[in-house]
């Protein structure tokens, strides 16, 4: 296993700048007659921030876990910083990978503050918890503190995290993900439990890592519209990838009907939206709306 005091946080591995973050090729996960990933290709670039949609069971969560290496496909190959993903380079790789899956209802028995919690970013994955809150706290302190910083809930460091609100304890999970201060952040549906604000400030803060740390972040997402004004592009996932819409694009109305079917329901909004399909002009009112629809 690896130390803290191990990690060499300051030379983490930067690919370089031709090199994709991630790429896969052909990933199938599950069997060929019932994938729930099938054929789905990817390659993104350092600092680009990514956001996922699709359906319920659309494999949004599983296709995560693949690119973190916590399950293997049973087809196609993974590269992350110009690396293959394999079970001997997978430790090294998830040095420079944080990780923040879905929030599920059940509370942790064991009574833990909110800065341990945190630290608990700090080692493997597969580490046992015992081996996070007992090792030496001289290196790990620090970065403790500056993830906290990053989710503002600096002043909740000594609080029992089973006591904190939903909002909270997302935040402190978001704060897990960030305190290795990785090269890939992968995020499965980050503003789950938080208010507005605090979803605005969390995808405010998303883009500021993309811009100024070169993070490149992938999140999974159901409200595009919530997002679009921040990604660089949004991938419409459904077993495979239907479309990669770039900053600018529209996404065909028949990718909605792929991914969710014939009942959709549409709605209005900013004309800024990525992906959306600009409205039809009214004819009754010899004037054009600019709002964008989409599911």
């Amino acid at each position: 296993m690896v130390s803290v005091d191990d990690i060499q946080f300051e030379q983490a591995t930067i690919p370089a700048m031709n090199s994709p973050v991630i790429h896969l090729s052909h990933i199938r996960f599950g069997s060929e007659s019932k994938p729930i990933l099938d054929h789905l290709s990817l390659e993104i670039e350092v600092g680009h921030f990514m956001g996922i949609i699709g359906p319920n069971g659309a494999g949004k969560s599983t296709l995560l876990t693949i690119i973190a290496g916590l399950r293997k496909p049973d087809a196609g190959h993974i590269d992350l910083f110009g690396t293959c993903l394999t079970p001997k380079t997978r430790s090294t790789l998830q040095r420079d990978l944080g990780y923040l899956h879905q929030a599920h209802g059940g509370m942790p028995d064991l009574p833990m503050r909110a800065a341990e919690v945190v630290a608990m970013g700090l080692t493997e994955f597969n580490q046992p918890l015992w081996k996070t809150l007992f090792r030496s706290k001289t290196k790990q302190n620090a970065l403790i503190d500056e993830a906290l910083e990053l989710v503002e809930m600096t002043g909740y460091k000594d609080h029992d995290f089973r006591k904190l609100s939903g909002g909270q304890q997302q935040r402190i999970r978001l704060a897990r993900a960030l305190v290795r201060k990785p090269k890939l952040l992968l995020l499965d549906e980050p503003s789950a439990a938080l208010d507005s604000r605090h979803q605005e400030k969390l995808y405010q803060l998303l883009r500021k890592l993309c811009d100024e740390e070169k993070m490149t972040v992938v999140m999974v997402e159901h409200d595009v519209a919530a997002i679009t004004s921040y990604v660089d592009s949004v991938a419409c996932l459904n077993k495979h990838i239907h479309y990669h819409a770039k900053r600018g694009e529209s996404i065909p109305s028949d990718v909605w009907t792929a991914m969710y079917g014939d009942h959709i329901s549409i709605v209005t909004h900013d004309e800024s939206c990525i992906g959306c399909v600009p409205a039809v002009k009214d004819s009754a009112k010899k004037s054009t709306h600019h709002g964008h629809h989409h599911v």
